[in-house]
């Protein structure tokens, strides 16, 4: 068979973008493995004994009465971005032009850095389990910090590892970033979500649970809580959705025990990531439910990792279509035997 033969044209069940899974069949998996770069030399911020490098942190974890701020022991600490793309201050009015075609307004928010370990590390595999779940319980403190506060509608929490994923520091960490408005991306899954309740009478991200289940071929994981998969429509090889087998919307509300699973989940699943492609970047982000929306009924939260293995080049800029040279089916396999 030609390596054009078992092309297809797949399109996203929910958000409606098209991907053209083109693979070949005689390529081999090496081809996606990344080159490991040479440790940086500088003073690294983030490591334990160079607070006095950072800005005053926000959280600590574990809490420690006896711990003076700003100082070790700690696991797990937040701190304040001190390269912020947006705005810290919040007027009581946000300010917008009233030009039809040039629109603007103010780019308030919050912008934060969680540093995952005091120990230089350079990946979130490769964290102690207490680390991975003390992050994970630090991402939804703040969260519901970010909540308390009022002053945001959104909360985007997403990790940058390795510099071809945007990271500019090599130690182990993940970022917050709230908003006034729902992102775009966000308010498309919502409303395609809704539509979807509102034509089926059932929960998309439940169907989509059952029909992966089912289907078997682009499972990585699955347990009574927490299941993982190579999407449909993937974007990118190896790209991954964790999801909720309980129907829950909001990340903030996730219990301890589920909180912990899906830290020690995602742990071992990048684990097999580094392991197929030999430590490659990648972006992992949480989907949450703004602050302000009640979706219960047709929304979940979730956790998409995305592996950079392929640079999206002239075609998928000119058309909006995405390019994967590897199918879903044939990735889910390859991480299913790097466990």
């Amino acid at each position: 068979m030609s390596r054009s033969a078992g092309n297809q044209l797949r399109r996203d069940p929910l958000l409606g973008y098209q991907v053209v899974i083109a693979e070949g069949r005689e390529d081999r998996p090496q081809q996606w493995k990344a080159s490991i770069p040479p440790p940086s030399a500088m003073r690294c911020p983030f490591c334990g004994g160079h607070e006095d490098a950072t800005p005053h942190e926000r959280l600590v974890l574990p809490a420690n009465a006896a711990r003076s701020a700003d100082q070790m022991p700690w696991e797990v600490r937040v701190l304040p971005n001190i390269y912020p793309s947006l705005s810290p201050d919040f007027p009581d009015e946000v300010p917008a032009s009233d030009d039809n075609l040039y629109t603007f307004s103010s780019a308030s928010g919050v912008q934060e850095v969680i540093v995952e370990s005091p120990q230089h590390i350079t990946s979130f595999a490769q964290l102690p389990e207490a680390n991975a779940v003390l992050t994970f319980q630090a991402y939804q403190q703040r969260l519901n910090a970010m909540r308390a506060a009022g002053h945001c509608r959104y909360v985007q929490l997403f990790k940058n590892n390795g510099p071809a994923a945007g990271a500019s520091l090599e130690h182990s960490h993940s970022q917050l970033m709230a908003t006034r408005i729902v992102p775009p991306i966000v308010q498309h899954e919502l409303d395609a979500s809704e539509a979807y309740f509102q034509t089926h009478q059932r929960s998309f991200w439940s169907d989509l649970i059952e029909r992966e289940l089912a289907a078997g071929s682009r499972i990585v994981h699955a347990d009574e809580n927490l299941i993982a998969f190579c999407p449909f429509a993937s974007r990118m090889p190896f790209e991954l959705c964790v999801l909720p087998r309980l129907r829950q919307a909001d990340f903030g509300g996730a219990n301890p025990t589920l909180l912990e699973q899906l830290a020690l989940l995602l742990r071992s699943l990048l684990a097999r990531v580094e392991k197929a492609l030999n430590f490659p970047a990648y972006n992992y982000l949480i989907h949450t439910l703004p602050f302000d929306t009640f979706a219960q009924d047709h929304y979940h939260w979730h956790v998409e990792v995305l592996p950079r293995v392929t640079v999206r080049a002239g075609f998928e800029w000119g058309t909006g279509l995405y390019v994967n040279p590897l199918s879903p089916e044939r990735a889910a396999q390859i991480l299913r035997d790097s466990a």
